[in-house]
């Protein structure tokens, strides 16, 4: 009997403890998504100029911004999908979810769950207007930063002016509908339930909600890949992860999100 008792201690002491294994515990998710996304889009980039059909090449080339935009919202939504087991694990902790179902019902059923949260829809409403006002005063913000880079011929490139000026070629290189779709609705969808419904929520398993707010925040900046949308994204991220944790709705972020991608673009568009 004691022998019992002393393997079931042991396994309850199982734990991750290490730094090393808390850290691959909450990365495990961020870096299967930046593979498969990865492979995604070199996919498509190899598939989408090889097809069939007369002229592609040359489409490809003339519109190589605009495809690109596309490309990188199908490569995210393909890898956001090898998550949404790890996703509905961290975040769905309140309503019931019928866990026999497959996983599309579940995602399904956890949003119906979040919206009948009735008391904190007025919440999520105040996040997505203050999504949008941040979002406008980040901005200008940035873009000052931007200029000041782009008149410092010894910062540029090192400090990832151009690469940021790239980004915005390509960001509004498409149409408003398309536009909407893809910053309105896939890149907020996508990046919520990564960066807050998965890390944010696995953060805070290990550490103070403080520090999980600013870790994911910067895990969030240093995704978008250079020093102007690393300090936007980087604020952003600690906004929305606060908005989260009061109101404890995952509409909450996502609604933040599109409200500021949608009037950023829509303002700068």
């Amino acid at each position: 009997m004691e022998k019992g008792n002393e393997m079931h201690r042991k396994k309850e002491i199982q734990k991750r403890t290490t730094l090393l294994q808390k850290l691959a515990y909450i990365l495990r998710p961020f870096v299967v998504y930046m593979i498969v996304k990865t492979v995604a889009m070199l996919t498509f980039a190899i598939f989408i100029p090889a097809l069939p059909i007369s002229g592609i090449t040359v489409w490809v080339e003339e519109n190589s911004h605009m495809l690109s935009a596309v490309v990188n919202a199908a490569a995210s939504v393909v890898a956001v999908c090898f998550l949404l087991n790890d996703f509905l694990k961290e975040a769905a902790d309140s309503g019931e979810i019928d866990i026999d179902a497959g996983v599309g019902k579940q995602f399904v059923d956890f949003f119906k769950n979040e919206f009948q949260k009735g008391k904190s829809f007025i919440a999520c409403i105040l996040c997505a207007i203050f999504g949008g006002v941040s979002a406008v005063g980040l901005n200008i913000v940035i873009m000052r930063i931007s200029n000041f880079m782009t008149r410092v011929s010894q910062m540029q490139g090192t400090l990832g002016s151009e690469q940021y000026e790239t980004v915005k070629q390509i960001q509004y290189s498409v149409s408003i509908g398309l536009g909407l779709l893809l910053y309105g609705l896939i890149s907020p969808l996508v990046e919520e339930i990564v960066f807050r419904g998965i890390l944010f929520n696995r953060i805070k398993r290990f550490y103070p909600v403080k520090w999980a707010v600013l870790y994911s925040a910067l895990l969030f900046g240093v995704f978008h890949g250079n020093l102007p949308q690393f300090v936007y994204g980087t604020c952003m991220g600690i906004f929305i992860a606060c908005c989260y944790e009061w109101t404890k709705s995952f509409y909450a972020p996502l609604l933040f999100h599109v409200a500021a991608n949608v009037v950023v673009f829509l303002l700068a568009g």
